[in-house]
């Protein structure tokens, strides 16, 4: 069994363009949000069989973004953890994303190929937060 999943996805969109309002007030994704799903989740579903990421069940799992934007116009890079959260839950790396711990590493330009590598890894040792309030 794999200690950690490494993935290299297409860009993730912004939680902004990947949902639309429907004549009748419902929301549902864009074609754009559709088409990354579909690839993201093929990709994945690749990298566990690959690298043998046995899914977790009621485990929190830290997952280390790095995002590679195409140009320097602002963003946010937690305005798409959501969309990733959902995906890696739906190709079935955990079982449910509230057991998902989003930690943004950093984010750099790379025009010629942006893209959100992810790194899957178990909560485990050392991931502990440790309280600054002092205990009485």
């Amino acid at each position: 069994m794999a200690d950690r999943l490494h993935l290299v996805l297409p860009l993730v969109p912004s939680v902004n363009s990947m949902y639309m309002t429907t004549k009748y007030g419902g929301r549902v994704r864009t074609k754009k949000a559709r088409d990354w799903f579909d690839e993201a989740e093929r990709i994945t579903k690749l990298a566990i069989v690959e690298q043998g990421w046995q899914p977790t069940i009621g485990e929190k799992v830290v997952l280390e973004i790095m995002t590679y934007f195409p140009d320097r116009r602002k963003r946010d890079v937690n305005n798409s953890s959501k969309a990733l959260c959902d995906m890696l839950e739906h190709a079935r790396v955990y079982d449910n994303d509230r057991y998902a711990l989003p930690r943004y590493i950093d984010y750099a330009i790379d025009r010629e190929h942006p893209r959100t590598e992810v790194v899957v890894r178990r909560f485990g040792e050392g991931d502990e937060w440790k309280t600054m309030i002092p205990h009485a």
